[in-house]
């Protein structure tokens, strides 16, 4: 079983469409909390979770996610497909990229970044790892991994690596990381509650 699997606080699979977009409905995950900027845009949040827009994809998602596992080969990661809850807060939760083995276990957020050089994650890339820490607190930290990818008509897929995949390791206890959590948790708290008012609400006829 893999690091996350024993904690036994499985919601959901991304193996199983159906049953992980009906847990998304119902909790707060890494990505709507990554969204998560300003305290004063709570009911701005409550909507994008009630009636998200529909997004398809695209050729750089679609790349993103052929990337992924070579990514995570190289962190050296066991790639995850589970949505795991707080082990306090049924309604938080995250579904993170890969767990590398160890006690304490880490975990892995992976980018492919097309035709762009960085030099570490953006604020709301920082705002979805301190999430993911917060909804598994037994991890020690989280890697942050990345590809810089440029087209190269020859490679498969039309892309090709700049250069070998980054890595940058954010423990709980990085700045950035206490910070982010400061903002995005009492946030979480008031998106939830707006969530769960709107789904009852709409299941209660007048």
């Amino acid at each position: 079983m893999t690091a996350l699997a024993v904690l036994e606080r499985t919601l959901g699979d991304t193996a199983d469409r159906d049953s992980w977009a009906h847990v998304h409905e119902q909790t707060i995950g890494s990505y709507a909390a990554s969204s998560f900027a300003k305290p004063t845009s709570v009911e701005t949040y409550v909507r994008q979770i009630i009636a998200p827009r529909e997004f398809r994809g695209n050729a750089a998602t679609e790349s993103g996610v052929r990337w992924e596992p070579m990514l995570l080969a190289w962190a050296g990661a066991e790639p995850n497909t589970l949505f795991v809850h707080h082990p306090e807060h049924r309604g938080f939760g995250a579904t993170v990229d890969g767990t590398i083995p160890g006690d304490p276990f880490a975990i892995v957020e992976t980018k492919a970044k097309h035709n762009r050089i960085i030099d570490g994650p953006t604020p709301r890339e920082v705002r979805q790892m301190a999430w993911q820490l917060f909804c598994i607190p037994e991890a020690s930290e989280c890697r942050f991994v990345w590809g810089e990818l440029v087209t190269g008509p020859s490679e498969d897929g039309g892309w090709r690596l700049r250069r070998d995949p980054q890595t940058l390791i954010f423990p709980r206890e990085h700045p950035a990381i206490v910070t982010a959590t400061a903002l995005i948790v009492p946030i979480a708290h008031e998106v939830l509650a707006g969530v769960r008012a709107a789904r009852k609400a709409e299941s209660t006829p007048f």
